[in-house]
């Protein structure tokens, strides 16, 4: 499985080029926005980063995902998605918080 960050997206003009970041016009990529600014994202288990970087999205081969918010004050959230090739989704996941 393959998983890129994308920090900056850059349309060129002319000739298509793969851009350095690794993301390739196939590839599907969603966006996280939430309630806790120091959540951390990971993508089908694995840690992508925490969520104030990820900014420009995040880039996955299109397929079955499953999106989890983690933060140890609260609640962990997590969605499963099914991208198709070049999609672009937004997600907006709120985070309980855990009480003392």
């Amino acid at each position: 499985m393959r998983i890129a960050l994308v920090l900056v997206l850059a349309v060129g003009c002319g000739a298509r080029q793969q851009p350095s970041s690794g993301v390739t016009a196939d590839d599907a990529i969603f966006y996280v926005k939430t309630n806790v600014a120091d959540a951390n994202v990971f993508v089908d288990g694995r840690f992508v980063g925490p969520i104030g970087v990820l900014k420009g999205g995040i880039a996955v081969v299109p397929g079955h995902h499953r999106i989890e918010l983690r933060h140890e004050d609260y609640f962990s959230r997590y969605i499963e998605l099914d991208l198709k090739r070049a999609d672009r989704k937004k997600l907006d996941l709120e985070l309980a918080p855990v009480l003392p």
